[in-house]
């Protein structure tokens, strides 16, 4: 599944270019963290489109007030 295999790289470019700003404050990446975002926002909507929303959107919702973040 290409969408699925292109997906799980995005994730992990963005989760090495997260630990990267982490590791080393002092550089900018946030380039290319908006970079990996964008990447990762694109293939997530292909991969989505088959799960259940009304459940997805309830749980987005749950973690969100568990973790005390704005529920607009």
């Amino acid at each position: 599944m290409i969408v699925r295999d292109k997906l799980i790289e995005e994730l992990l470019e963005l989760a090495t270019v997260i630990m990267q700003q982490k590791n080393k404050p002092h550089k900018n990446l946030t380039r290319k963290i908006e970079n990996e975002i964008a990447d990762v926002k694109t293939w997530l909507t292909e991969f989505e489109a088959p799960y259940d929303w009304d459940y997805i959107d309830d749980r987005i919702k749950e973690k969100r007030i568990k973790h005390k973040l704005n529920t607009n």
